[in-house]
């Protein structure tokens, strides 16, 4: 035999034994009803394995007990998502924004009317359920996002991994000024990363290259098509010029666009081929 679904709680936290009965009558059907006369009670009730999915706070508790009740339930992450409905007679102002103040998802006024009690009731569980619905949602949403995140980190330090160790020098150049380096290059010009960086081209390109380098390099970032792979020559820092073989590619910078520049030695790669 199938086991009907268990009914939802609801706490009744009300001092007057007939306000209780009142309530009860009304929500006995389709709630599971329970019931603190004070706030310790409320609080402990509150906190239950089967915590309420509503809790009715009346009036006719002491206002400090009130105060209390509302301070405990919406400091904790077990209650504080729990809708609190204030229970106050009709007619009060001054009690409906103190209510609310106080923390009150609504309010019902007395004496009760079971089609009101009933709607305001369902109105909260329905909010809460889509509540929760939504912060999972968008808990799920977070960890796919921290994933996704860790992801690209883990993919952006094996670039950066490749790239600081790679034989080739490779460098960013925007608007003649060095943005990047990696060792390989900054070894090849006999410069540390801290003097390249912001250095302009002629600090590591021979006299004799420079305007034919400047040139291709305006031309490249306009748009023409030109062969990414050619030779020139830089200077080390101790005077002596080395022969590389450029491979030079357009890519975005801040806005803008950049050269790509892998640069090789053609010294070693011919003392390569000969050793082979």
């Amino acid at each position: 035999m199938d086991r009907l679904p268990a009914k939802q709680v609801v706490l009744i936290a009300d001092a007057n034994p007939q306000n209780v009965s009142a309530l009860r009558a009304i929500l006995a059907e389709h709630y599971e009803v329970t019931v603190a006369a004070d706030a310790q009670e409320t609080i402990r009730l509150a906190l239950a394995p089967k915590s309420p999915e509503t809790i009715l706070l009346s009036d006719t508790m002491p206002a400090a007990d009130l105060a209390v009740v509302c301070r405990r339930l919406q400091a904790n992450n077990t209650t504080n998502r729990i809708p609190i409905i204030f229970l106050c007679e009709a007619g009060s102002e001054d009690t409906v924004a103190r209510v609310f103040d106080l923390g009150a998802a609504d309010i019902i006024t007395r004496p009760f009317q079971p089609s009101v009690v009933k709607a305001r009731i369902r109105t909260q569980m329905e909010l809460k359920r889509y509540r929760q619905h939504l912060n999972k949602n968008a808990e799920t949403r977070m960890g796919e996002l921290q994933a996704e995140i860790q992801k690209r980190k883990d993919i952006d330090d094996t670039y950066r991994s490749l790239v600081e160790h790679a034989r080739d020098g490779i460098a960013i150049i925007h608007d003649f000024e060095v943005k990047y380096a990696n060792p390989a290059f900054c070894k090849m010009v006999g410069l540390s990363k801290k003097d390249l960086i912001g250095a302009h081209l002629k600090k590591f390109i021979s006299e004799k290259e420079f305007i034919k380098n400047t040139t291709r390099y305006s031309e490249r970032i306009a748009g023409l098509n030109l062969p990414r792979v050619y030779k020139s020559q830089v200077m080390h820092s101790d005077g002596s010029t080395i022969e590389v073989e450029l491979n030079v590619s357009v890519i975005p910078y801040e806005r803008s666009l950049a050269a790509l520049v892998f640069m090789r030695d053609i010294r070693e790669e011919d003392a390569w081929q000969y050793c082979r």
